[in-house]
């Protein structure tokens, strides 16, 4: 009987988190190119993701293999088995399980993995400018944008939270270029808040930090720098009630990593 590796039941993160840190400028990029399009990229050959990504099947395999699988085939075989796995829930057929804790845990833990050095470097080094912070979120975040306002304001910045439609048009009124706007949103496709940052930038370029869930969106694609989230999405009675802890945590990191760089 065949003795080799089998992934088909393993969690794409849980193969990649010790990998991830080697990887050089290029398959960072592809990396991250993969987990925000896993959707897309669980149905592709090697050719067509080399082609997409204008890179050459041999580059594609070799990362396949820094990233701790065999070759292309277990690559594609995680991602179907993780992509099924983080699909849309409702409690409470997943809320009283013993095992989603386990899952609530491995989604913090792949969020702070996956955050790359030189992207908090890049938010550091904005913060070292002392500009006017200002923060939008959707409806769903806008308890941690209050969080988000006091983690700022503790480190000694200009901090201000747009919570009502006149507060937003105040700070389209007053945003520089080179102030750090902060856009926390999971779907990262509410269209207010899209319009929003769109009507910035038509006037101003500020530095833009967002979190947002891992895959491809709006807010995403406008960043300078992007962290993203794993969450199961949990619906109870019509109200989202998808777990942010991810979010506050990744604001945290930012922030206790600055302070400790002084």
């Amino acid at each position: 009987m065949p003795t080799g590796r089998i992934l088909l039941q393993l969690d794409f993160f849980e193969v990649t988190n010790k990998n991830i840190h080697p990887l050089n400028p290029t398959e960072r990029q592809l990396f991250d190119y993969v987990v925000k399009n896993m959707d897309k990229v669980k149905d592709m050959s090697i050719q067509k993701l080399a082609s997409e990504r204008f890179l050459s099947t041999t580059t594609i395999f070799r990362f396949t293999q820094k990233l701790g699988f065999s070759g292309y085939a277990e690559f594609i075989n995680s991602l179907l088995v993780t992509n099924h796995q983080t699909r849309h829930v409702e409690i409470p057929n997943v809320i009283h399980q013993k095992i989603y804790s386990e899952e609530y845990l491995k989604n913090i833990m792949e969020a702070v993995r996956v955050m790359p050095a030189d992207k908090i470097a890049q938010v550091h080094k904005a913060l070292d400018r002392k500009p006017h912070i200002y923060i939008i979120t959707d409806e769903d975040a806008c308890d941690i944008g209050r969080y988000c306002e006091k983690l700022f304001t503790g480190i000694g910045m200009h901090t201000y939270l747009s919570e009502t439609a006149y507060q937003t048009q105040a700070m389209l009124d007053k945003i520089e270029d080179g102030d750090l706007l902060i856009v926390l949103s999971y779907s990262g496709q509410e269209p207010a808040l899209v319009e929003t940052v769109e009507r910035i930038f038509l006037k101003k370029k500020p530095f833009l930090l967002s979190v947002t869930r891992a895959d491809n969106n709006a807010i995403q694609n406008m960043s300078d720098v992007n962290f993203y989230i794993f969450a199961d999405e949990i619906v109870l009675n019509n109200i989202n009630l998808t777990s942010r802890v991810s979010i506050i945590i990744i604001l945290e990191l930012i922030v206790y990593g600055y302070t400790s760089a002084d």
